[in-house]
């Protein structure tokens, strides 16, 4: 046992001090430690930035399935009432007898009988499934005018509407995707 003021044989009053040699080794080693975790940081935000921007290109893909499958439905309605009911023919286009604009949507997505019931038709939702029963709530929004022949929006009715589809929803995770399309009477 040793007594006080003795030292074990073999070291110096000096071992039990850092020295400059042991200061900068343990320095190195902090810094060695500190430049590893900052790449495994920097590392792990980058592939989390990736996996995000994978995300979304897939939401952005299905919004788009959604939305092209709402402007397929939508042409499979008649152009207009007037159309339908043979008000409105190719040999009679009386404008006038197509339904105005202030006229537009009133109907839910299943019951719209033309093109313009679709107008203003907001928040309804779709849910695109995926596996196991799993999948996304996207919200579709539809936009329904008259425009002249050169795409201008016109406050009188034309033989021309044009249909904007916007699908967004998803928690926000992507941009709103917009189809627009314009439709005539099909005589």
């Amino acid at each position: 046992m040793l007594k006080p003021g003795e030292i074990l044989p073999g070291f110096s009053i000096t071992d039990h001090f850092l020295t400059a040699d042991t200061m900068s080794q343990t320095i190195g080693a902090f810094m060695a430690v500190l430049t590893v975790m900052t790449f495994t940081a920097n590392y792990q935000r980058s592939e989390m930035l990736t996996q995000q921007r994978l995300v979304k290109g897939e939401l952005e893909v299905m919004a788009n399935a959604v939305a092209s499958e709402a402007m397929a439905y939508i042409a499979t309605k008649p152009f207009d009432s007037a159309v339908a009911n043979g008000t409105v023919t190719r040999l009679d286009p009386n404008t006038s007898a197509l339904t105005h604009a202030t006229g537009f949507g009133g109907s839910l997505y299943a019951n719209a009988g033309d093109i313009d019931d679709f107008h203003s038709l907001a928040g309804h939702e779709v849910f695109y499934e995926m596996a196991n029963g799993n999948g996304f709530n996207f919200s579709v929004d539809v936009d329904v005018k008259y425009v002249d022949e050169s795409g201008t929006p016109s406050a009188a009715p034309t033989l021309t509407k044009q249909v904007t589809v916007t699908v967004g929803g998803a928690n926000g995770l992507f941009t709103p995707i917009n189809i627009t399309r314009q439709f005539s009477p099909q005589w």
